[in-house]
């Protein structure tokens, strides 16, 4: 019997403790409790996300008032032990509150999971890099099954070229390294937009759409939004017929219009930021079908701001357009979190539903998470397949069957 296997069987018949210790070693979190409301902090100007770290989005920076705080990182040594290991940058100025959020939606699964999973420790960082790779060796050392970590690319990246891929991890993003060079032992699942892009496409095709016109912006990331449409469009023998960049100013808006005149084509597809959508919207026919991905819609918006993308269709996590699904209904709902902060506290819950799966050897099974289904690829991603929806008098539903 190999190593790893000798220590899920131990996990196995130790599962009696709950998911997050009640007398936790000095830097773990301690189990999950519902915690007084923390002062409001001043808010937080709105700063836009490396694009560089795969999350790929912008986030307006709120505090959590309802997540257990988290705990120092000088921790004492601690006795081995079979346990999941989560490592996350929370110390980081520009990554810290979507790793509280993921942290948080963690703590929350494993709290309604807590009789059927390990021991859960938690170690907080301020970088992803060599701090991670060497809290990831110390874990295993101390008896990891299995470590989560890495929410960004180069975090997810350093752990699949490190010794530590020897042993069973899942990234929270998607490894730069060729996928035949990937570790048979790393695992991975992300919130990528370029994914979502691909599934715009497909939704596209299969309601008979051919020829498409892209409007993007400037930015960096709604450039890799469109290149990754693209790449599926012309793989399932769409066609672009016209590309538009949108500048972003009220004079630009109009002139989107003026350039759709004389184009004749089946869809739009925009790769805008949901200001932006909802500028050019307006100036796009009724009668054109419109796509785009999460990037240009948010979902927790009041139906007043929203009302301007009528009729738009993306793919979207089943935590914000089937609140009632068996899936969502049973994890709470995280209070005063921007919602990028919420997308990431989703892919908590869904990361720690990842890992439980993969200690019980049950890898190949579908799950009905809440970022989607998620299903394991020969590369080791946990691909998402979205549910299909549209904004409909401002309110994001699933959507309708022709």
């Amino acid at each position: 019997m190999s190593r790893f296997n000798a220590l899920l069987l131990l996990a196995a018949t130790s599962l009696v403790t709950p998911a997050f210790s009640a007398d936790p070693p000095r830097g773990t979190t301690g189990e999950p409790r519902p915690a007084a409301a923390a002062p409001a902090a001043p808010a937080a100007p709105a700063e836009e996300i490396d694009p560089a770290t795969g999350l790929a989005r912008t986030t307006v920076v709120k505090p959590l008032t309802d997540a257990p705080p988290v705990p120092d990182t000088k921790r004492a040594p601690r006795v081995a032990r079979p346990h999941v290991e989560l490592i996350l940058p929370t110390g980081s100025a520009a990554l810290g509150k979507l790793a509280e959020a993921l942290r948080a939606g963690f703590a929350a699964a494993a709290e309604v999971g807590a009789k059927d999973s390990p021991p859960i420790e938690f170690t907080a960082i301020d970088a992803e890099g060599n701090a991670l790779v060497d809290a990831c060796r110390a874990a295993q050392a101390s008896g990891a099954l299995l470590v989560v970590a890495g929410i960004t690319r180069d975090g997810a990246t350093a752990l699949a070229r490190s010794d530590c891929s020897k042993g069973p991890i899942l990234a929270l993003n998607e490894p730069q390294t060729v996928a035949v060079d990937l570790p048979p032992t790393l695992y991975w699942v992300t919130l990528s937009l370029e994914n979502e892009a691909r599934q715009s496409a497909l939704l596209a095709v299969s309601e008979g759409a051919h020829t498409a016109v892209v409007i993007t912006s400037p930015s960096a990331l709604a450039k890799r939004v469109q290149e990754a449409f693209e790449r599926e469009w012309s793989r399932d023998a769409g066609q672009t017929v016209a590309r538009i960049t949108f500048s972003g100013t009220d004079d630009d808006a109009p002139l989107v219009r003026e350039r759709l005149a004389g184009v004749r084509a089946d869809i739009v597809f925009m790769a805008l930021e949901p200001a932006q959508a909802r500028m050019v919207r307006p100036y796009i026919s009724g009668m054109l079908p419109l796509y785009a991905t999460s990037m240009s819609v948010n979902p927790r918006a009041e139906a007043i701001v929203n009302v301007d993308l009528q009729g738009v269709r993306y793919p979207e996590m089943p935590w914000f357009v089937q609140p009632d699904h068996p899936a969502v209904m049973v994890y709470p709902a995280p209070r005063n979190m921007s919602v990028e902060e919420e997308r990431l506290y989703a892919l908590g819950i869904d990361a720690f539903r990842i890992a439980m799966q993969l200690l019980r050897g049950e890898k190949r099974a579908p799950i009905d998470g809440v970022t989607g289904k998620l299903t394991l690829e020969a590369n080791g991603q946990f691909s998402r397949a979205l549910t299909p929806s549209e904004v409909d008098g401002g309110r994001v539903i699933p959507l309708r069957a022709p």
